[in-house]
Parts: C-alpha cells; sequence; structure tokens
C-alpha cells in the first residue's frame, strides 16, 4: 500500500509540473492630482504684467476709481476652487486704510468681475480692504478653477493730511482653497 501511494504521489509530482498556469500577476494604476494655487496679476488685456495704478493727484475726501485699461486681470491657474483676498502689504509712509475715510486714512475697495469692463460700476458690491497682513479680506469667492477675474479699485483719499508728499501704496492679492 505504501509503495502505491508513494508511486502515485511522484506520477502527480510528474504531471502537475507541467501545468500551464494563468496569468498571477496584475497591475493597477494610481491617479493623482494635488491641488494647485497659483495666481498672476496682468493688465486689463493681458498685454503684460501689472504694475502701478497711477492715480495722480487728488483733493482730499475724493474717491478715485480704476477705469477699464487700469484693470487688473487675475490670471487663475488654480486647479480647485478658490477664493480672492488682498491685503494693503506696504502702508503709505503717512496714511493708513480703513474702512472710512479719515485723518490721513484712506479707503480702497476692490471688486471682481468675470470679464474686463468698459465702464466698471463700483457703486456697490466693493470689499473694503481694511487688513495689513495675510489672510487679508475676501473679495471674491466660490471662484472656479482656471477662471480668470478682472478687479477693480477705487480709492477714496483721507479727509485731511498732514502731508502733500505722494504716497505709494503697495496691495498684495491671494488666491487660497475654498
Amino acid at each position: 500500500m505504501k509503495k502505491i501511494l508513494v508511486s502515485l504521489f511522484v506520477l502527480s509530482l510528474f504531471f502537475t509540473s507541467g501545468i500551464a498556469l494563468a496569468d498571477t500577476t496584475d497591475t493597477f494604476a494610481i491617479t493623482i492630482t494635488c491641488s494647485f494655487l497659483s495666481l498672476n496679476l496682468r493688465n486689463y488685456d493681458d498685454s503684460g504684467d501689472y504694475g502701478t495704478w497711477a492715480i495722480g493727484s487728488k483733493n482730499t475726501n475724493v474717491a478715485a476709481t480704476m477705469v477699464s485699461t487700469e484693470g487688473i486681470m487675475v490670471v487663475n491657474t488654480a486647479n480647485v476652487i478658490s477664493k480672492l483676498s488682498a491685503w494693503v502689504s506696504t502702508q503709505a509712509a503717512n496714511w493708513t486704510n480703513g474702512g472710512s475715510a479719515g485723518a490721513d486714512v484712506y479707503v480702497l475697495e476692490l471688486k471682481p468681475f468675470d470679464s474686463s469692463q468698459a465702464t466698471p460700476d463700483l457703486s456697490s458690491g466693493t470689499a473694503t480692504i481694511e487688513t495689513t497682513s495675510d489672510p487679508g479680506n475676501d473679495f471674491k469667492t466660490g471662484l472656479a478653477a482656471i477662471t480668470n477675474q478682472w478687479v477693480y479699485a477705487k480709492f477714496t483719499t483721507p479727509t485731511s493730511t498732514s502731508t502733500g508728499a505722494q504716497q505709494t501704496i503697495t496691495t498684495t492679492i491671494k488666491v487660497t482653497a475654498e
């Protein structure tokens, strides 16, 4: 009996070693997209990088509004829904920003549009930029991925000023994921 079992065992090894096996391995792919946030500030017509809004000389307590050719094209290359915020990153030498004009206090307002504006209406719907650091004041939320915005500003001079010297103010615009 032992001989028969050993013989069957050896015989089974002989026949199973010649068995053709089907695929014993397979693969799978991994795809991933990381959230990507990026923006560039361009001239309203995308002709170059945006530089300076040169308002010029104004009286006190007067609002200056960007005209169509002074607008800022915010080139948004973010691949997620995002928001835009802004803050005054370099303050004027003698003035500060605020929610309402006052002595040596100016008001900066921004408003986004979905396209370049021939005559931007900044009489309502603007966001006042009162902060001087990140994260700033939100002025556009729910911005779809890869969607540009055209931003126009309104600047109200102080009600009175302690200097007649030119003031230079730097504003930062930031994109963040919502």
